[in-house]
């Protein structure tokens, strides 16, 4: 059932959580530190993280399927578990945007959000990953009118064609430099990006764990965890902790794609080895990733807006701090309410 899989979307989803929030430490007047300065450094990449377990869920599990009615089955079940998942929350924004920042909706194209067509104007910031994750399970469920061999081989070259395009457009146009990124077409910038080497990359791995299941998992666990620290060390000492913004994508895929590649890869070598994390948390706890993921950015805003920030401000460090990790504390159990009473 893959349990370390679902830990490890459950560890992905708390990084970015703790990421944000770490923003409103700082608002109430708090220095980031302990947990908060972790998540400056390297929270962001728990998407990193989510974009390579993507692409190796659907490899792993698809991997004996194909034909028409595969792929269309794939689609269907994808799609349904994406926007059920997501219109909730979609539909919470709007109405809480229009409460507390009305003067933002003007500028927020809604059909766009709605759908999670590719725009730069989203209701849900965060959302611009669901569209990459949509555009990838349209392509690989295309994929799956090919035998399983034949996919594999496509997926190789399509890897080699986004590294190649990457080095191209970072190196030779300049594409991703200031001034340039924000010119460039919506299309290449989805359909081309260094994010898609993440699922490619995942995919790839699922092949290979699935033919090879011995090996040392807590090497691959060890390697993966620290290059993502030293990726966290990078980002912060020569970035200034900026890496996660569209300029630096290629270096943050380089570093975060990799360890994240390395990580997973460690888990379920571990798991096939009979390592296993513990099975109900993580079935929940990994079951409610989605919704940790799209409530967190609302709640924040709501308690924000509600006087939370003002209220802690003043207060000495280590109170306001204990207060955001009891907040994101909250957020996990609200969004495993989720999970379990209506979303699934």
């Amino acid at each position: 059932m893959l349990i370390n899989v679902q830990f490890l979307r459950f560890a992905a989803a708390m990084l970015v959580v703790i990421y944000h929030t770490g923003s409103h430490v700082l608002d109430a007047g708090a220095q980031r530190t302990g947990l908060f300065a972790l998540g400056e450094a390297v929270g962001f990449a728990g998407v990193d993280v989510f974009f390579v377990i993507s692409g190796f869920i659907m490899y792993y599990t698809t991997r004996e399927l194909s034909g028409q009615q595969a792929g269309r089955q794939f689609l269907r079940r994808r799609f349904a578990r994406i926007y059920s998942g997501y219109w909730p929350f979609f539909l919470a924004a709007w109405l809480l945007f229009a409460w507390i920042d009305p003067a933002r909706l003007p500028d927020i194209d809604m059909l766009q959000s709605a759908t999670l067509w590719p725009g730069r104007s989203l209701l849900i910031p965060i959302s611009w990953t669901l569209t990459f994750e949509m555009y990838f399970y349209l392509v690989f469920g295309l994929l799956m009118l090919l035998v399983p061999a034949q996919r594999f081989r496509v997926l190789v070259v399509a890897f080699g064609v986004v590294v190649a395009w990457t080095g191209y457009a970072g190196f030779v146009r300049h594409a991703y430099d200031p001034g340039h990124l924000e010119l460039m077409s919506l299309a290449e910038y989805y359909m081309a990006s260094p994010y898609m080497a993440e699922f490619i990359a995942g995919s790839l791995l699922g092949h290979w764990l699935a033919r090879h299941p011995a090996g040392a998992g807590w090497a691959w666990l060890l390697a993966g965890t620290s290059l993502f620290a030293v990726g966290g060390a990078v980002n912060t000492h020569y970035f200034g902790s900026a890496i996660e913004q569209g300029y630096s994508v290629m270096p943050r895929v380089a570093l975060f794609g990799t360890a994240s590649v390395m990580i997973l890869a460690g888990l379920v070598r571990m798991e096939q080895q009979g390592k296993i994390a513990p099975v109900q948390f993580a079935l929940v706890a990994g079951g409610a990733s989605y919704a940790i993921y799209l409530s967190h950015i609302l709640i924040l805003a709501l308690t924000r807006h509600l006087g939370l920030n003002q209220a802690l401000s003043g207060l000495p460090d280590g109170v306001i701090t204990g207060a955001f990790v009891g907040l994101a504390l909250f957020i996990l159990g609200f969004s495993i309410l989720h999970y379990r009473l209506i979303e699934r």
